[in-house]
């Protein structure tokens, strides 16, 4: 899913995938930046969007093309992964398959189910792909309807999706309030905060001309304090914990798109860093480190560490965080330069 436009959110969105495997291998330390990284990549997906498509008309023609532009990088990344799960459950873990579950997933329905067995499912992360699918259909339409509205319209209706799944969420416990969170239509309030924070950058950045070096940085630093001081807010108490799943982080990882935005070819000393190669590269493979970690995880787990310990006699199991790891950069590496890359090509060239 790399941005292809801004360098340092490409870069951004490489470590918050990086947090969101470290998480799902027992790293509970990295919650939150997991869980707040999780609404960076979906309003940072509209954010991009706007950029590229402001569409300021719509019809069928342009619309189709679109959706089906997006659903197709979106659908062969998806079902790899799928497919990969499947022969590994079937070979390695012997291990029992929901085929109706799975059939909701391969059609990227899985997450309008309130079932947490059906929204999860085989290749639980792709419940994400599921949302977004959903974003990419109505952002036309939504951006066509905004795109004559004042700042404060966008911010008054990101407000009052916000306050409306706020109450929703609050009298809800854990499990109920992850099924609103993995369903699509709660993601229309990162959809409409993506547009709003395109209308700030659009407004803003010809005044960014004479930033300096000191003051870039400090605004880079200003919009990750911001991100730690909420993050300890969290930590701290428990009266923002109903709205820790993604309210909460719309305002810290908002401040962190807009502001990689504004300082694009202007970074400060946070940005710079940014912008090395490593974590360039690790950006552009991000999205597939997200839909494959769970195939990475069962290959080290049936593969890898049996076999460490047959040659070595070490139990390294434990060691799954930073053994998987690379493994899954590996097999990313890979599948982005056999398979999304000409996958992608191909697509541009046909649409």
């Amino acid at each position: 899913m790399k941005s292809g436009l801004i360098k340092t959110i490409n870069s951004w969105r490489g470590l918050v995938a990086v947090a969101v495997v470290l998480f799902h291998c027992g790293v509970g330390w990295i919650y939150n930046v997991a869980v707040s990284g999780v609404t960076f990549f979906f309003i940072s997906s509209t954010f991009l969007l706007a950029m590229r498509h402001p569409f300021e008309r719509i019809t069928a023609r342009d619309y189709g093309r679109f959706v089906l532009g997006h659903a197709l990088r979106l659908y062969p990344l998806h079902w790899l992964g799928l497919a990969l799960l499947i022969v590994i459950a079937l070979t390695l873990c012997h291990s029992p398959i929901d085929w109706g579950a799975t059939a909701l997933s391969a059609l990227l329905l899985q997450a309008w189910s309130p079932v947490h067995e059906v929204h999860y499912g085989l290749n639980s992360v792709a419940w994400y792909m599921s949302a977004l699918l959903f974003c990419y259909m109505i952002y036309p339409f939504m951006a066509c309807w905004m795109r004559r509205w004042r700042l404060w319209h966008r911010a008054l209706l990101s407000l009052v999706l916000a306050v409306a799944l706020a109450v929703m969420l609050l009298p809800l416990d854990i499990p109920h309030r992850e099924a609103i969170f993995v369903n699509p239509a709660s993601h229309v309030l990162d959809v409409s905060v993506g547009l709003l924070l395109f209308h700030l950058y659009r407004r803003f950045k010809d005044r960014m001309a004479g930033v300096g070096f000191i003051q870039a940085t400090a605004l880079e630093a200003g919009a990750l304090l911001l991100l730690a001081a909420v993050i300890g807010v969290n930590v701290s108490t428990t009266w923002i914990r109903p709205w820790e799943d993604d309210i909460i982080w719309l305002l810290p990882q908002g401040a962190i798109l807009v502001v990689m935005a504004l300082l694009n070819g202007r970074e400060g000393a946070l940005g710079r860093v940014m912008l090395c190669r490593p974590l360039q590269w690790l950006g552009s493979i991000s999205f597939e480190m997200f839909v494959l970690q769970f195939v990475a995880f069962r290959l080290y787990n049936y593969v890898v560490a049996p076999a460490i310990g047959h040659f070595t006699g070490w139990n390294v199991y434990s060691w799954l965080p930073w053994m998987a790891l690379p493994l899954l950069m590996l097999i990313s590496w890979v599948v982005n330069r056999c398979f999304t890359r000409p996958l992608f090509a191909m697509i541009k060239q046909k649409l």
